[in-house]
């Protein structure tokens, strides 16, 4: 009996030390950094920014730096981070331009592999940075662009191949629907959205690209914290965030 509670006691402190084992690579784990630009906006800036900041902690894959002067950066300081997530513009001053240090840093970091995330109207700036053109898609384009009143947007995802959309269910949400953005033939479109309140047809509303080794994500959604809280729109953000990261997606559909 003596031996048998002795190999009892064994086995289970193995069982115990294989499980704590299996788990410590989850908990040790490093998370991706990520920088959000910001400080801009011709939106609520400081509202979104915090949105977003906790869409992206509360999944507990990212380490979120905040930065409102992402001029002043350099690509030294770009590469500690896996992807830039831009809630920055400059709209309705189109002329803005960035010192040649943050412009050149900008491009390299993505160029090298390094990740970049837009939404809603944080593409509508450098509209004379020939360069920019290359990084970003669905920009308000004056006399052509347009929207509504907030409402009701349907948002259908059109690719089940690619790994952000990939099992992602169609979802609604509150928000203010772009109609006719300007459209970079180079990026491929994931998902549409449509006005339920008005008949302005399917958008174009969910993107991805490429320059160099980087990815890029865009979406016209999100013009405000009530859009971006709503649950198939903070799917989506994660998945991306985690693709322009990587080039994967573990986040779960739970999530």
């Amino acid at each position: 009996m003596k031996r048998l509670a002795v190999s009892g006691l064994t086995i289970l402190m193995a069982l115990l030390l294989y499980v704590t084992a299996c788990r410590e690579p989850e908990a040790t784990s490093e998370k991706l950094n990520m920088l959000i630009l910001t400080g801009q906006n011709n939106h609520d800036r400081k509202q979104t920014t915090a949105v977003l900041d906790s869409i992206l902690t509360g999944c507990g894959l990212f380490s979120i730096d905040v930065t409102t002067e992402p001029d002043t950066l350099k690509f030294e300081d770009m590469k500690a981070y896996d992807a830039l997530l831009n809630n920055w513009n400059s709209w309705p001053e189109n002329n803005v331009r960035w010192p040649e240090a943050a412009e050149q840093g900008l491009l390299d970091f993505v160029h090298e592999g390094g990740g970049l995330l837009f939404f809603h109207s944080s593409t509508s700036a450098f509209y004379t940075w020939p360069a920019f053109q290359q990084l970003s898609t669905g920009a308000w384009i004056m006399d052509s662009t347009w929207h509504g009143p907030i409402s009701p947007v349907r948002v259908s995802v059109q690719n089940q191949e690619h790994p952000i959309t990939r099992g992602l269910a169609d979802f609604t949400l509150r928000d203010e629907l772009w109609i006719n953005a300007g459209q970079n033939e180079g990026f491929t479109v994931l998902g549409t959205a449509v006005n339920l309140e008005a008949d302005t047809g399917e958008q174009p509303a969910i993107f991805i690209g490429s320059y160099g080794q980087g990815r890029i994500f865009h979406t016209i959604l999100g013009h405000d914290a009530t859009a971006l809280r709503n649950e198939g729109c903070q799917k989506l953000i994660r998945r991306a965030a985690e693709w322009a990261s990587t080039g994967q997606v573990s986040i779960p559909l739970s999530q």
